[in-house]
């Protein structure tokens, strides 16, 4: 049997939710990582066939900053892109979808189901030199569209974001708590990332 290795970190890394999923610290939440057990990759994180491109390394959580643009909305959703900026002093490749889902607050725990994917975006490599951003565009369907019975909406305060191709996750909170569907219902759908903010 493995055990998680639990090890307390000052500023990096922020461990929230089930299966010990690690997230970067905010100002919001304690500093502590849950080591995940060896070969566990979270279901709805991008998987891709390399690490990077030729000898150029793929994006990792810690050297990304996160931040999510100007909403825009239609048709009883909302449409908002996950921008995604190198901090590092090296160029990166994104290739692929992020996996995405609602966090409650306080707990930091899922909440409802995490994003479908859209296929709308071709998936292609994206290389970001220092100082570049990415997006992926995310759409947000109101959770009145859903019965009650079906929804079981309760309060979200942000969300998670694994960028392609990591087991590491980023907090990304909203500006103010939003209602989510508690259950099963599609919410969510993510496209792949795209070059530009």
């Amino acid at each position: 049997m493995r055990r998680s290795l639990i090890v307390a970190v000052p500023v990096l890394l922020l461990a929230v939710g089930c299966g010990g999923e690690k997230l970067q610290a905010t100002s919001q939440h304690p500093a502590a990582v849950i080591a995940k057990p060896a070969g566990v990759t979270p279901a709805n994180a991008s998987r891709p066939r390399h690490a990077g491109t030729g000898t150029m390394p793929m994006c990792r959580t810690g050297g990304l900053s996160f931040r999510l643009g100007a909403p825009d909305g239609a048709a009883g959703s909302r449409y908002q892109h996950i921008v995604f900026t190198n901090t590092t002093a090296s160029t990166c490749t994104l290739t692929g979808y992020p996996g995405v889902s609602f966090v409650a607050p306080g707990t930091g725990k899922q909440v409802g189901a995490a994003a479908s994917r859209n296929a709308q975006h071709a998936v292609a490599v994206v290389t970001l030199a220092p100082g570049g951003s990415a997006s992926a565009t995310l759409q947000i369907v109101n959770y009145a569209n859903y019965p009650s019975a079906d929804c079981h909406a309760t309060s979200a305060s942000g969300l998670r974001v694994y960028p392609p191709g990591n087991t590491s996750a980023a907090y990304v909170p909203f500006g103010h708590r939003r209602s989510a569907c508690g259950s099963t219902v599609q919410q969510l759908t993510v496209m792949a990332v795209v070059a530009g903010a």
